[in-house]
């Protein structure tokens, strides 16, 4: 593999780990937050970090030696 996308994905997990962070935090909010449209403008915001996971981990599949996923 080569190194600089070893780099790359070793930077793509730290990211993604800071997504999963943020959306531990934002739900967190929502036991607090009793008015509705805050509490669903934090629902959107997590929505959003959901599909920044998502695109994070689709990008680090170019970056990880080529390896497949199993099937199983």
């Amino acid at each position: 593999m080569d190194t600089s996308d070893y780099n790359v994905a070793a930077g793509i997990a730290a990211n993604m780990a800071d997504e999963a962070e943020a959306i531990k935090g934002y739900l967190e909010l929502l036991k607090i937050i009793i008015d509705p449209e805050d509490k669903r403008i934090i629902s959107e915001i997590i929505s959003d970090e959901k599909n920044h996971s998502h695109l994070l981990r689709d990008m680090s599949l170019k970056y990880d030696g080529n390896i497949k996923e199993a099937a199983d």
